[in-house]
């Protein structure tokens, strides 16, 4: 069994040796090409591609470089900074950042969470909760690491607090640049969120269907623009708040799932489960969407102009802020929906569910 360091080192190695021997194949590529005659523009065109996406998963290796120091709680050499924006070789990584996490989000569900999930819950569940519970265990492991993993770059930024520190070194240029770490959680971030928008077409359908399409786009909008603008320091900062609570709530949905398809006792002890797990997502919600979320929206449109005038991409991204803050006040709107039924039926139910799954809860609808 191998220690942690051990398994370190190999995995370092891994990457270091796939980017360097993907760099000599083209380089080879490259100079065998070229001694090739009667080549033309279409040809050199596919040459630059090559390039191209040679610095792209060049760069992509590097940034997962400084993520596995990171996991292994390893320093990494020197303070490796680099600008934030770098066009269209970001953009590139982003794009293949959000390929791999589609690949494998839908690799493990269909690979291994749907089959786990159709034993967990029994013969008598449907295709439909079977699928459901699928996605949102897959959805809980995707918020728990980017929550352990934003909670272990963030925080030990030296411009995390306090807020002003978020914008005053904007006119220096400063915040033009950030750690390895940072940035890939950065770019990573932006492609689960583009991952998702397009998984969502794929998924059961829920009621939240276009408000989720709404915070995906306002999401990776938000990201984008402040990456590009230099605002990153304060979405690195919403990035760490807005995660952490969707941990509980899918804990809660997986509790309720198994409980609903099993009966019996155990479905009394699930949904006890179920509703502790909602109790502790109410109050991080309550504290880091709706408290402190809230702080960082106003340190955005009132204490960040004490220190630079406004332009175009400024404005973008307050009113992106406010846009997603209107969001977490729709969702609250549900999330006291499901507490009232908590407090008169006793028992928490998905507000975000499909008509097939409440007809067969026998949820009530009120008439308008």
């Amino acid at each position: 069994m191998f220690s942690r360091s051990v398994f370190r080192r190999k995995l370092t190695r891994i990457l270091r040796v796939t980017k360097v021997a993907f760099e000599g194949a083209t380089q080879r590529f490259d100079v065998d090409i070229g001694r090739i005659p009667g080549r033309g523009w279409n040809y050199n065109f596919h040459m630059s591609n090559i390039a191209r996406w040679s610095i792209v998963i060049n760069e992509t290796l590097r940034l997962l470089n400084a993520l596995t120091c990171r996991i292994f709680a390893d320093e990494l050499k020197g303070e490796l900074r680099t600008p934030v924006f770098e066009g269209q070789t970001d953009f590139l990584v982003f794009l293949l950042l959000s390929l791999g996490l589609f690949v494998i989000n839908w690799g493990l569900r269909l690979a291994i969470v749907e089959p786990l999930a159709a034993l967990l819950l029994g013969s008598r569940s449907t295709r439909s909760r079977v699928q459901k519970f699928a996605q949102s265990s897959l959805e809980m492991i995707f918020y728990g690491a980017f929550s352990v993993f934003g909670a272990s770059v963030v925080p030990k930024q030296e411009w995390f607090w306090p807020s002003k520190l978020w914008w005053s070194e904007f006119i220096t240029g400063e915040s033009l640049f950030m750690t390895d770490e940072l940035k890939l959680y950065y770019l990573l971030y932006a492609a689960r969120y583009c991952q998702g928008a397009v998984s969502v077409f794929i998924e059961h359908k829920r009621k939240d269907f276009w408000e989720m399409q709404v915070h995906h786009f306002v999401t990776v909008s938000l990201i984008g623009v402040s990456y590009a603008y230099g605002w990153n320091r304060v979405g690195a900062v919403v990035m760490v708040l807005l995660d952490p609570a969707d941990v509980p709530l899918h804990i809660a949905k997986q509790f309720k799932y198994i409980g609903d398809a099993r009966g019996g006792n155990t479905q009394k002890f699930m949904q006890a489960g179920a509703d502790f797990f909602f109790v502790v997502f109410m109050l991080l919600f309550g504290i880091m969407r709706l408290g402190l979320y809230p702080y960082v929206v106003w340190s955005a449109h009132i204490e960040a102009r004490r220190y630079f005038v406004y332009g175009y991409g400024a404005w973008t991204c307050v009113v992106l802020l406010y846009v997603l803050l209107m969001l977490q006040l729709y969702w609250f709107a549900l999330i006291l929906k499901v507490a009232i039924k908590v407090i008169t039926s006793g028992t928490a139910e998905d507000v975000r569910s499909d008509d097939e799954d409440e007809d067969r809860n026998k949820i009530p609808k009120k008439n308008n």
